[in-house]
C-alpha cells in the first residue's frame, strides 16, 4: 500500500531525465518540468539521507547537521538562482517556503490534528523558542525595507548602503544560528528532550563508522545530483515564465518551495495526525527558523563571495516581509500555551491566504487569460 510520501518515489525517473536533458540543452521546456519533478524526489531522499546520517553521528552532531542541511535543495536553488543573474527570485523562494511553513503547514498540522484529537499538546520550549528566532530573523527583514522605503528615493547611496548592512546583518544572523545550535544540542540540551531528535544508531564503534562514511557518500551524490538539477532548472526557467500561463513570481513563490520542502510538509502532517505535534512543529517552525537564520544569510553572503552583478540583500518585497513579520506574531501567539486546536488551524490557514493573496489572484489571472479568454479569441 502506498503512504502519501511513497508517491514521490515516481518521480525518481525524472532525476535522470531532467540531467541528461540538461546536458543535451535542448528543449528548454521539458529541461525545466523534468528537474522541477526531480527536485521533488531529491527533496525526500536528503531528508531520508540526513536523518540516517544523523543517527550514526548522534544527538549533537548529528542535529547541527540535521538543522544545515535540511534546507539543502532551498539552498541549492538559491545558489543557482544567484549564479544566473536572478536574486530575486532566490528571494522570492525564501519567502514562499517561510511564509507557507509557518502558517500553511502550521495551520493544517493544527486542523487535520484535531481530527482524531479534541486537543493537541506539544512542546513549549521548542515552540516558544522557535518563533522567538523568527522574530528576530523577520526584525531582519523588516529593517531594510524600512531603510529602504524611507531613504532610498531620497539618497542615492542608499543601495549600496543596504548591501553593506545586508552583509552585517547576514554574519550577525549566522552567528544566532550558531549560538542557538549549542544552546539546543549541547549547554540546554534537557529542555528540548520532547523534541524530535536523532539517536544513535546501535553497533560497534567499527560498523558505525563504516556506515556513517556509506551514508555521507549517498547524501553528497543527492546533493550532487539536487545541485544540477536546480543550475539546468534556473537555466531554462526563462522560457517557462516567457509565456502566457506562468509568471516568474508564481514559479518562485509558490513552485519551488512546493518542490523544496513538499516532501517534508507532508511529514509534518501526517506526525500531526498520529498526534506527534512536537515532531510537526520541528518540520514546520523549524523549518522556517533555520532557513531564516541559515539559508537567507548564507546566500547573502555567497552573493558577495561571488561578486554578483546582481547582489542578493536582505531587502525583501514589503508586502512579504511584514507577512513574516506578522505570521511570527501569530504563530507565537498561538504556540504559547503548548495546546492547540482545529480553530486555530483555520486561523493560520486564512492569514496565510490573506497574506498570500497576490500571487494567488496572479496564478489565478494566468489561468483564466489562458483557458477562457484565450478561447474565446480564436
Amino acid at each position: 500500500m502506498l503512504t502519501p510520501g511513497s508517491y514521490s518515489n515516481i518521480l525518481l525517473v525524472f532525476i535522470p531525465l531532467g540531467i541528461a536533458y540538461g546536458i543535451k540543452n535542448e528543449t528548454p521546456e521539458l529541461i525545466f518540468w523534468f528537474n522541477f519533478l526531480a527536485i521533488i524526489p531529491l527533496s525526500k531522499l536528503n531528508l531520508r539521507k540526513i536523518r540516517q546520517l544523523s543517527a550514526v553521528l548522534g544527538p549533537m552532531s548529528g542535529g547541527c547537521l540535521h538543522a544545515i542541511l535540511d534546507n539543502a535543495p532551498l539552498l541549492l536553488v538559491g545558489i543557482a538562482a544567484i549564479q544566473h543573474g536572478a536574486a530575486h527570485i532566490a528571494q522570492s523562494c525564501i519567502m514562499g517556503s517561510v511564509l507557507a511553513n509557518l502558517l500553511l503547514v502550521v495551520g493544517w498540522c493544527f486542523l487535520v490534528g484535531s481530527i482524531r484529537h479534541r486537543e493537541l499538546i506539544f512542546s513549549t520550549t521548542f515552540a516558544s523558542t522557535a518563533s522567538s528566532l523568527m522574530m528576530v530573523a523577520s526584525t531582519s527583514l523588516v529593517v531594510p525595507s524600512a531603510i529602504s522605503e524611507v531613504h532610498c528615493s531620497v539618497d542615492p547611496d542608499c543601495k549600496d548602503k543596504l548591501v553593506r548592512m545586508s552583509h552585517s546583518v547576514s554574519l550577525a544572523l549566522l552567528f544566532l544560528f550558531v549560538v542557538y545550535q549549542h544552546y539546543r544540542w549541547r549547554s540546554h540540551r534537557q529542555l528540548f528532550v520532547e523534541a524530535a531528535s536523532p539517536e544513535l544508531v546501535d553497533g560497534s564503534t567499527m560498523s558505525r563508522v563504516f556506515l556513517g562514511i556509506v551514508e555521507a557518500l549517498l547524501l553528497i551524490t543527492v546533493l550532487g545530483m539536487a545541485s544540477l538539477s536546480s543550475f539546468f532548472l534556473m537555466r531554462t526557467m526563462s522560457s517557462v515564465t516567457d509565456s502566457d500561463f506562468l509568471s516568474k513570481r508564481v514559479v518562485s513563490f509558490v513552485l519551488l518551495p512546493l518542490a523544496t520542502d513538499g516532501p517534508a510538509r507532508i511529514e509534518a502532517v501526517a506526525a500531526a495526525y498520529n498526534n506527534h505535534m512536537t515532531t510537526a512543529l520541528e518540520f514546520a517552525i523549524g523549518r522556517s527558523m533555520n532557513v531564516a537564520l541559515f539559508i537567507t544569510p548564507a546566500l547573502v553572503l555567497f552573493s558577495w563571495a561571488a561578486q554578483s552583478s546582481y547582489p542578493m540583500t536582505l531587502h525583501f518585497p514589503t508586502l512579504e516581509t511584514i507577512s513574516i513579520f506578522l505570521g511570527s506574531l501569530l504563530v507565537a501567539e498561538l504556540c504559547r500555551d503548548g495546546k492547540s486546536d482545529y480553530l486555530e488551524g483555520a486561523m493560520c490557514l486564512v492569514t496565510s491566504v490573506i497574506c498570500q493573496v497576490v500571487p494567488i489572484l496572479e496564478a489565478a489571472t494566468y489561468l483564466v487569460h489562458r483557458y477562457v479568454i484565450l478561447s474565446f479569441s480564436f
